[in-house]
């Protein structure tokens, strides 16, 4: 029986967040010329993309054209090979990609992860403890469902400390003033 080698990363924010980065390599496959810089993970996009500036720093050649629908609309844009390592190294894909004008404001991420990469692996956001935590790992290697999940445990539900006749939390089936409540 072989193991099957899985990559992961994670991205914590301290607090609660509307847009997931996280640091992203690129290479250009022809030159190996690389740039360093952000990309925003979207699950609402069907491929990845990459910003025209990232384009010209990377020196990248058009390989064909795509046609792509957004909120501004349908045009037809430029597709590009290249290679994209997330943060950890061992993470990495070659992919077509289309171009993009921009993503952000402060044009701090280049680039846009979209299905063709979250779609090879396990994509979870949580936002326990009002701090948003994004991590992904590739390949999948199982079913994560939230629902199915919550038939199978008691659901975790905060209450005040434990009263003197109720049952004892360590789960001992004694009432608590017989158990952990003993003065």
């Amino acid at each position: 029986m072989s193991t099957i080698p899985v990559h992961s990363i994670s991205v914590n924010y301290d607090g609660l967040t509307r847009v997931i980065f996280s640091p992203v390599s690129l290479f250009n496959l022809v030159d190996g010329k690389r740039i360093e810089t952000k990309a925003i993970w979207d699950t609402g996009a069907t491929g990845s993309a990459l910003t025209k500036s990232a384009v010209d720093k990377l020196g990248l050649s058009p390989i064909g054209l795509a046609k792509v629908k957004g909120v501004h609309g349908e045009k037809t844009v430029n597709t590009y090979f290249l290679k994209v390592v997330l943060n950890n190294d061992r993470v990495s894909f070659n992919l077509k990609v289309t171009e993009c004008d921009s993503l952000a404001e402060n044009n701090e991420a280049e680039m846009l992860i979209g299905m063709d990469i979250i779609g090879k692996g396990d994509f979870v956001v949580t936002n326990f403890d009002n701090k948003t935590t994004m991590s992904y790992r590739t390949p999948s290697v199982q079913k994560l469902d939230f629902v199915e999940s919550s038939k199978q445990s008691h659901p975790l539900i905060k209450t005040g400390p434990p009263t003197r006749n109720s049952p004892c939390p360590c789960g001992s089936g004694k009432k608590y003033k017989h158990c952990h409540g003993k003065k």
